[in-house]
């Protein structure tokens, strides 16, 4: 598993996953991450919002990804499953 040390390197790997769905035109995809992408506010229902739209992506199974966008993807919820149970655990 792939630990993030900032926001910045999240981002920057759930865009360049965005891009390469966006070029391999994976519309099923990317119907289910952007709504959460682009609502995404930095607040805790961003993360939220955020998270349930990674687990809605993987949702499609591995099948649906080549490997290393299905590893990408894991990772990318994971980190967002993290950082919205460590903002549900501070309140």
């Amino acid at each position: 598993m792939k630990d993030f040390q900032s926001n910045d390197e999240f981002f920057a790997a759930l865009r360049a996953l965005i891009h390469r769905l966006c070029d391999e035109h994976r519309l099923v995809p990317l119907g289910r991450l952007l709504p959460g992408y682009l609502a995404f506010n930095g607040l805790a229902d961003g993360w939220n919002e955020l998270c349930n739209a990674l687990k809605a992506t993987r949702g499609l199974g591995h099948q649906a990804f080549n490997a290393a966008d299905w590893d990408t993807l894991n990772n990318l919820t994971h980190a967002a499953d993290l950082a919205t149970n460590r903002q549900q655990n501070s309140n």
